[in-house]
């Protein structure tokens, strides 16, 4: 038969192409797998206008996925078109004439056609047009079902390689060892024992020497694992081989399962399955090409190894003269196609039910006939009777066949990435008989070896895997199996299911990675081998992409004479156009331009000229333009061709002319011209598949670079690489400055090297790189690039070099020229003032030296480093030394200093602070500190970040400092976050912290061993408690700690009252201690709640342990408040001994009072002490307590600390009614004037104007006309005082007596009509001070609960001058000015009026106590300040008593009830009855109470005339009707008139 080669190229075969070593192989590109749905078009009749359909078509997101084209018209049909769109349209639009606007469908949606999409496709069926606003055609969906698969009259010829292996009966009679023989020899000749192996001298040579000896033990390892014998082995008699010298002998290695088909139980009952291969018998991969022993891949098992099998004449010789095995190689195997409705073609070959094929010895060439050899098999319905004997001829009978041959299939092909064409999947799949093994690449991939029956196995690249049908792996040999061992192995089979991952590769990539490669041809060798002697079946079918065949005009360009960098862009930089004639008339041809397999053209000559062909693209599927006579456009064999490849000068040209069926070399030349034929008219091939490949060497010349040194060169840079980039322009002249960086080969000292891809390499002084390889024309551009400014060199002349245009003869020399250098290079570093700061520049290695200009200016350096004296300095240095390179490193340096701040916190609250925060004096944390210096500027400005705060260490710390998260120091000192100072504990003592602080340039992470990116600074912080603290009822109270060392600790019946404000102190340090904005403003109860203690039993508690010299306990005082009893306690030796009791009745008659001292303890020895507070319900059922806060004096000690202000430190605290009081002292029933001397003269009289050992006086104020000022004061004036009544006014009185002993414990309060004066002694300045302790209150009641204003003044003897207002019932501290105040004479003396209310008269101020440091105190009434202080105080109307000597109840015991007769309880004594002049005696008294004086009707019941002159009168009066402290006012009367002298007492009623 005529022999046909498929006409479609795809590229060149590498696995052919290889053998011609001369000729560079041009890589073959694949078709890759179209992912494609097949769509029709049918025109109904009587629709007209539809003559080149198109189609365009979208996806689900209605994104085109073709853009309109036009459809093919279905063969043998005149109204149905097809075409194949993107897998993923689920939509179309058609047009009649493939163009848009001259009417189309609507958009259809190809799932309404319902197809199956295998047996039928969507048909859409255009019926008719609709007109109207909206003009299109219209139609409907169906299906159309697709003819089957057809078969294609051409064969797809397989590369081939035949083995015969030679028989004995073959091999004895004259050795005719080649060529066809009709002799099968059956499966025995004499039925001896040793006899029967028909293949035993082939058998012999396969087992090797020696033999077994006599006692079947081997004295030699066979060199196979499993060696793989031919004849039917099932019978033990065949299991032996034999010498040409006739002995016999057992065969080594004899391995039943890999020479013996398993039987195994068959599908059906009674049947027996004989298919199971046998895996494992060959090496995992071929090396050079052949199969190799499983276990050493260095043995070359023989069956395909292409070298003759010789026999042995005895154990010991070789007859290498005589053969049993025969190669026909380069043959041609006809696979049938078939091609199915999808255009898949499938390449098959099936024994049972195809032609057969034999080989033509004579021509060496396989042919094909219809007439077949049968199988031996005659009882098995599943076995094809066709035979597959290519070594016979037809006609054979069967007793001739050939049962002795192996074929070797070589298959170059392309896959798809995903395994798939046309959606289906790429698979290869074989059945038969007898060994069959798979090479991919390779690798094994199907392994189905063994002398088994029919076995089926699939390779399917799309699910990458590999199905064996039934599969084992056989047991080795024993020594006895060839003798008399089983004659099957006892052995079962499974399926054999392998991954591609289990597939074992040795380049890197899996399996799966090389079959994905779509750009890739892959090579399948199938060695197929029968041995069995019954029956030889081969079926084989594969639908992936072989090689193409036609006429190819391709182009390599020989790049193995250019530089390693270059070849790949030299390989495709020049296109190269071809001029194509031949003999036939027709001049101009059709061909396809491969792009290297990612897209082709078609295209037409003109002139014969093929143009743009490059080494990655090729010209392929050459027909003639126009038709012959016949109709046929192809190509015609034993044409006379000449292809002639357009001069270009930089390249010398070869041609070859490949036969790509076969391999062979047709033609070759040097030049430009190839002159052929297109394979021989003659012969009976009917198409030829040639390759003319035109091999383009470029032409090349050298480039050196050598690198010079100016002068001498440095001893350090002796052995250092300089850097360089090469550059390369391939088109040179033609085209300036286009160059490009490659990584180039290069060779120096004859040593070879590359540039990387940027074409950067280095060179030593007085080295020269060679680049040989450079195409000529080319220009080569050096360049000394310099990486860092670290270098020690600089270039001396041009740092570039360009070479001329490249010649074949060139070997020019570029030269750069390089010179020491010595760098400058200017530093910045930053500093902490005053502290060492070792610096090097990095790029100094040794020889470091630094010299200061100026070191008078503050700038020091030794051997630690730099110290600047002073922060916010720039200071400066010079430094020189040598780097690395050795080069000379030298400059200037900066020094920048910063500092930071100590700070001292002394704080009066309980409050948190932001220390941070700035103020006028500039106390915030980093106020007074270099965080920044203004000397740093642009590019070394810096930003300062607080870094962390340490407390030292302390086991009982009492405050904390946190900052927020970063806190930024702003240039003023300011900051972008807090630092807030928190007291835990009540506080005595000291506690330092330290901080620092980073300095880091911008832009820059500061580095702590790097000054240049910064500084480190460091600071202090001291917090204590001032002389005198406030805390709050729930100060810290979420403390944990029970102890009342951290809070008030409660106890019992408590609950808070009212909302609780969040207060913050200042940090400011310049304020008198007890003086904060926090508490500037605010009524009623401090902070805006307090604890209400309700009692119940003993149980309700309070208690704290403070440390100091005396405490506040402060609390709200209402009609419904209790008594408090309280315990100071301290601690002496471990145990607790009890300082004081006491208790307090804190009910108040007229409303209520807040923040009241109702305790106030002073004078005690520094020590700890805890006090414990009991609510106690009284005999008037009250039972609550408002606890509001507690105020510590001297927590650090009298003497206070040195950090505190020069005038707070060691300043003393005085109660204001102290002061007013001097020897006097409030009793429960009244106020008793003690005698220091003698208590038996303690009296409960006042006689002056002042107390004796007082310090204040209290004056009334004489205001003038307009009301704004005092025109003078008056002694004994006006004071509130309490009223018990149960009304909620107040009275005045001009009695100090009723002041003292029923004004608000702890407090004086005045309103505008009184004020307190005293003399102060001493010097104004830094280190005294005088302090006022005042709060608001309202003179209506003294209930200040909204918000008021009164001003706290000091009168200068004629206008009154504001201190401050005071608008918080609060208790704060306010400075007396005394340069405000009124000096006395010429003296230090200065008298001291302090005043306090509104305009209105609605407030007044309390005073509570008296802070002084470096005053002496005096009464301004004293005898020794009368002369000083004048008419400033008017003491005119105040005398001494001179009639009443005294006034007071008898025993201090007596109980008085409301409204009950008082008789003989209350006396007077007067000096003498003289002042009655004869008249009965008598006297009126008045008690006030509601600012009201009520006469009580009076009687003497008694007169007593003492010894001394005086007279006592005993008298009768009713007690006042309510309950509480009233004063008594009592007069004589004479002549019925009421004297205006008067004495004072107090009656204490109950209920």
């Amino acid at each position: 038969m005529r022999k046909k080669f498929k006409k479609r190229l795809l590229g060149i075969i590498l696995t052919i192409l290889m053998v011609v070593s001369v000729i560079p192989v041009q890589q073959v590109q694949p078709v890759k797998a179209a992912d494609t749905q097949i769509i029709y078009l049918e025109i109904s009749g009587g629709v007209t206008g539809w003559t080149t359909p198109g189609v365009h078509a979208l996806d689900a997101k209605d994104t085109i996925v073709n853009n309109l084209f036009a459809m093919d018209k279905v063969a043998g049909s005149d109204n149905i078109y097809k075409a194949n769109i993107a897998a993923n349209a689920t939509k179309v639009i058609f047009t009649p004439n493939n163009t848009w606007k001259n009417g189309e469908t609507d958009t259809v949606s190809i799932a309404d056609a319902n197809a199956d999409l295998t047996t039928t496709y969507p048909c859409y069926k255009v019926t008719s047009y609709q007109s109207g606003s909206k003009k299109c055609w219209k139609g409907t969906w169906a299906t159309y079902s697709a003819s089957g698969e057809v078969d294609l009259t051409e064969r797809f010829y397989v590369s081939t390689n035949l083995v015969d292996y030679i028989n004995d009966a073959r091999f004895d009679p004259g050795n005719k060892t080649r060529g066809y023989s009709n002799n099968n020899q059956g499966t025995v000749v004499d039925g001896s024992e040793k006899g029967a192996n028909v293949y035993s001298y082939l058998d012999a040579a396969i087992s090797g020497s020696p033999w077994y000896n006599s006692s079947g033990q081997d004295s030699k390892e066979c060199q196979y694992t499993y060696p793989l014998y031919f004849g039917n082995m099932f019978d033990t008699k065949n299991r032996y081989g034999r010498m040409l010298n006739g002995s016999w002998y057992g065969l080594n290695n004899f391995s039943v399962g890999a020479n013996v088909a398993l039987e195994e139980t068959g599908t059906t009952t009674g049947s027996s399955f004989y298919g199971a291969a046998a895996q494992g018998l060959v090496g995992k991969k071929l090396v050079n090409g052949k199969m190799v022993d499983p276990n050493n891949e260095n043995v070359v098992l023989p069956y395909f190894s292409g070298e003759e099998i010789h026999p042995y004449n005895t154990d010991r010789e070789i007859d290498k003269n005589k053969n049993l095995s025969e190669y026909y190689n380069n043959l041609q195997f006809p696979f049938k196609q078939t091609m199915d409705k999808n255009g898949v073609i499938t390449y098959s070959y099936d024994s049972g039910s195809d032609y057969a094929v034999y080989y033509d010895f004579d021509n060496n060439s396989f042919y094909e006939s219809n007439q077949y050899i049968q199988n031996g098999t005659t009882n098995d319905s599943t076995a094809p009777t066709k035979g597959f004997y290519p070594l016979n001829k037809p006609g054979d009978s069967r007793e001739a066949v050939n049962m002795g041959f192996g074929t070797e299939f070589t298959i170059p092909f392309t896959l798809s990435k995903d395994g798939k064409i046309n959606g289906q999947d790429i698979t290869f799949n074989f059945t038969g008989d007898d060994d069959v093994w798979v090479f991919i690449d390779d690798y094994l991939v199907l392994d189905m070896g063994g002398a088994h029956r029919m076995a089926s196995g699939t390779i399917d690249f799309a699910k990458k895997n590999v199905t064996v049908e039934r599969a084992f792996t056989p047991d080795k040999s024993t020594t006895a199996a060839w003798k008399d061992g089983a004659t099957r192995a006892n052995q079962t089979s499974t399926e054999s299911l392998k991954t591609f991952a289990d597939i074992e590769t040795d380049n890197g990539k899996t399996f799966a990675d090389i079959m994905a490669d779509d750009s890739k041809v892959h090579t399948l060798k199938m060695f197929y081998m029968e041995r069995g002697m019954i029956d030889s079946n081969m079926s084989v079918s594969f639908n992936f992409s072989p090689i193409p065949s036609g006429l190819t005009l391709s182009k390599d360009v020989n790049t193995a004479s250019v530089n390693d960098g270059l070849k790949s862009v030299v390989e495709t930089k020049d296109n190269f156009d071809f001029t194509v004639t031949d003999t036939d008339t027709r001049t101009e041809y059709t061909y396809e331009k491969d792009y290297d397999g990612t897209r082709t053209e078609k295209k037409t000559t003109t002139n014969g000229v093929v143009e743009g062909l490059a080494d990655n693209v090729y010209a392929k599927n050459f027909a003639y333009k126009d038709a012959d006579d016949d109709g046929n456009t192809g190509l015609k064999i034993g044409t006379d061709f000449t292809i002639t490849e357009t001069e270009n000068s930089n390249y010398e040209t070869r041609w070859f002319v490949t036969d790509i069926s076969t391999g062979e070399t047709k033609d070759r030349g040097d030049g430009l011209v190839s002159n052929f034929k297109l394979g021989d008219a003659t012969s009976d091939v009917t198409k030829v598949n040639y390759n003319v490949n035109f091999v383009n060497t470029p032409k090349v010349g050298t480039v050196n670079i050598t690198k010079a040194w100016n002068g001498t060169v440095p001893e350090t840079l002796k052995e250092e690489a300089f850097p360089f980039k090469v550059e390369v322009d391939l088109d040179g002249a033609a085209k300036k400055d286009e160059y490009s960086t490659y990584a180039l080969k290069y060779t120096v000292d004859g040593n070879e090297f590359y540039t990387d891809a940027d074409g950067n390499f280095k060179l030593k002084c007085d080295q020269t790189a060679a680049f040989e390889g450079i195409p000529t024309g080319a220009t080569v551009k050096v360049t000394e690039t310099t990486t860092t400014d670290s270098k020690s060199w600089e270039v001396s002349g041009s740092d570039e070099a360009v070479s001329k245009p490249v010649t074949e003869t060139s070997n020019e020399t570029l030269t750069i020229t390089n010179a020491t250098k010595t760098k400058t290079s200017d530093k910045v570093i930053y500093v902490e003032a005053g502290k060492d700061t070792f610096y090097k520049p990095a790029e100094v290695i040794k020889d470091y030296i630094v010299t200061v200009p100026n070191p008078s200016e503050g700038l020091n350096y030794t051997d630690k480093g730099f110290n600047g004296a002073e922060p916010g300095k720039s200071y400066t240095a010079n430094y020189t030394g040598s780097n690395k390179d050795g080069a000379i490193v030298n400059g200037k340096i900066t020094v920048y200093t910063y500092q930071a701040t100590d700070k001292v916190y002394v704080f009066d609250y309980g409050l948190e602070s932001n220390i941070a925060e700035t103020n006028d004096n500039h106390d915030g944390l980093f106020e007074g500190g270099t965080f920044y210096n203004d000397n740093a500027k642009d590019a070394y400005e810096t930003t300062a970040k607080l870094n962390q705060i340490t407390h030292e260490k302390d086991n009982n710390p009492q405050t904390t400092i946190t900052p927020d998260q970063d806190v930024i120091i702003n240039k003023k000192g300011s900051a972008k976050g807090a630092v807030t100072f928190k007291p835990i504990a009540f506080m005595d003592k000291a506690e330092n912290y330290t901080y620092t602080a980073d300095i880091t340039k911008n832009g820059e992470t500061l580095k702590s061993n790097n000054p240049e990116t910064g500084t480190t600074v460091h600071g202090k912080i001291k917090t204590m408690p001032a002389n005198v603290v406030y805390y709050e009822d729930d100060f810290n109270a979420d403390s944990k700690t029970d102890d009342g060392t951290t809070k008030i600790v409660y106890s019992g019946d408590t609950d808070p009252e009212g909302t609780s404000l969040t207060l913050k102190q200042s940090n400011g340090q310049t304020e008198q201690y007890g003086h904060d904005d926090a508490y500037a403003k605010g009524t009623g109860d401090s902070a805006g709640s307090s604890t209400k203690m309700t009692a119940n039993g003993y149980n309700t508690r309070a208690s704290f342990t403070f440390k100091g010299t005396g405490f506040d306990i402060v609390a709200r005082t209402t009609t419904d408040t209790a008594t408090i009893m309280y315990s100071i306690e301290h601690q002496t030796a471990g145990k607790w001994q009890v300082d004081k009791m006491g208790a307090v009745d804190t009910y108040y008659a007229n409303g209520d009072l807040y923040q009241i001292p109702v305790i106030h303890e002073e004078g005690l020895d520094y020590n700890t002490y805890t006090v414990t507070l009991f609510i106690k319900e009284d005999v008037n059922k009250n039972c609550v307590v408002y606890l509001d806060g507690v105020r510590v004096y001297n927590p650090m000690g009298t003497a206070g600390n040195s950090a505190y202000i020069d005038n707070e430190e060691g300043a003393t605290i005085t109660k204001i009614s102290d002061l007013v009081l001097g020897d006097g002292e409030i009793t429960e029933n009244g106020v008793v004037i003690r005698d220091p001397e003698n208590s038996e003269n303690d009296s409960t009289e006042i006689k002056g104007v002042t107390i004796s050992n007082a310090k204040m006086a209290l004056v009334g104020n004489v205001w003038n006309d307009a009301g704004t000022s005092f025109d003078n004061l008056e002694a004994l004036g006006y004071t509130k005082v309490e009223d018990n009544s149960g009304t909620t006014t107040a009275n005045n009185t001009q009695s100090i007596l009723q002041y003292l002993h029923t004004g608000p414990n702890n407090e004086v309060y005045l309103d505008g009509n009184a004020s307190i004066a005293f003399v102060a002694e001493g010097t104004p300045n830094s280190n005294s001070t005088l302090q006022i302790e005042a709060k608001l209150v309202n003179t209506e009641g003294i209930d200040v609960t909204t918000e008021g204003t009164a001003a706290l003044n000091v009168w200068n003897g004629t206008a009154l001058e504001k201190i401050e207002d005071v608008k918080t019932s609060t208790a704060r501290y306010y400075t007396i000015n005394l340069n405000q105040c009124i000096k006395l004479g010429d003296t230090d003396k200065y008298l001291v009026v302090i005043s306090g209310n509104d305009s209105d008269g609605n407030y007044g101020v309390s005073f509570s106590n008296l802070k002084n440091k470096g005053y002496t105190l005096s009464n301004p009434l004293a005898e020794e300040n009368k002369e000083l202080v004048g008419r400033l105080i008017n003491t005119d109307n105040v005398e001494p008593a001179s009639v009443f000597k005294s006034f007071g109840i008898q025993n201090a015991t007596y109980t008085i009830k409301r409204n009950a007769w008082l008789t003989n309880k209350y006396t007077v004594t007067i000096n003498s009855a003289d002042v009655f002049a004869g008249e009965t005696p008598k006297f009126k008294v008045y008690y006030t109470n509601n600012g009201k004086k009520t006469a009580l009707t009076t009687t003497i019941v008694k007169t007593t005339n003492n010894e001394d002159g005086t007279v006592t009168y005993g008298l009768k009066f009713r007690a006042p009707n309510a309950v509480g402290s009233f004063p008594l006012e009592i007069h004589y009367v004479s002549a019925d008139e009421e004297s205006d002298e008067f004495m004072t007492t107090t009656v204490r009623v109950r209920r």
